[in-house]
């Protein structure tokens, strides 16, 4: 399967490459596509509490689905630090969070196991349609 972020493109990539290349998301690396065509992949972005993810099952978007995790919400980010005055004249103040997000190693493992071409463990639900919450 192909592997493309906003860092690398990897033609076929190995396991260890995966769990690599996810733990390098943030904010100058924002997605993860694993694909095993333009229109069968797993996909993840981050957001400022953790990553959404969204699948298409080789199709139109009436094969898109995002995942709702069944966990309790994760807690908001951090407070970010007191800017500087020209920061606050400058800088965006979106924070962008979803109800659909999931940890780190949640995504590791749902991306492995999608790598290995079995069924996840980790508890979620797949919702038809793009996650916009």
């Amino acid at each position: 399967m192909r592997l493309e972020t906003d860092r690398i493109t990897i033609a076929d990539v190995s396991p260890e490459q995966l769990h690599a290349e996810l733990a390098r998301l943030g904010e100058d690396n924002g997605r993860a596509i694993l694909s095993a065509d333009d229109t069968t992949y797993i996909q993840t972005a981050v957001f400022d509490n953790g990553f959404v993810i969204e699948r298409r099952d080789g199709g139109g978007e009436d094969t898109h689905f995002h995942a709702v995790p069944r966990h309790a919400e994760l807690p908001p980010p951090a407070p970010r630090p007191e800017r500087r005055w020209w920061e606050k004249l400058l800088l965006s103040d979106n924070i962008l969070t979803s109800e659909c997000a999931f940890t780190l190693e949640q995504v590791q493992r749902i991306f492995a196991d999608y790598l290995a071409g079995r069924q996840s463990d980790i508890p979620r639900q797949w919702d038809q349609g793009f996650c916009d919450r």
